[in-house]
């Protein structure tokens, strides 16, 4: 799976998939977390053990939208 950029409100962010429904988040060369989607009463809400819950869900739906 090959990595892709993300634009947050004006951050560049790398985004690199991994085979098991995580994807690592990169500022540059430095990794900022990893986020995943779980599932919650039907709807999909992404989280991270290294990333606050507001960010990771923001990062969330951009990955979302660019797998559209």
């Amino acid at each position: 799976m090959e990595p892709f950029e993300i634009n947050l409100v004006g951050q560049i962010l790398t985004i690199q998939p991994r085979l098991n429904e995580t994807y690592d988040v990169f500022d540059g060369n430095e990794k900022l977390g990893e986020v995943h989607p779980i599932s919650v009463n039907g709807s999909t809400r992404w989280t991270s053990k290294e990333l606050n819950d507001d960010y990771a869900s923001q990062i969330g739906e951009l990955i979302d939208e660019h797998q559209l």
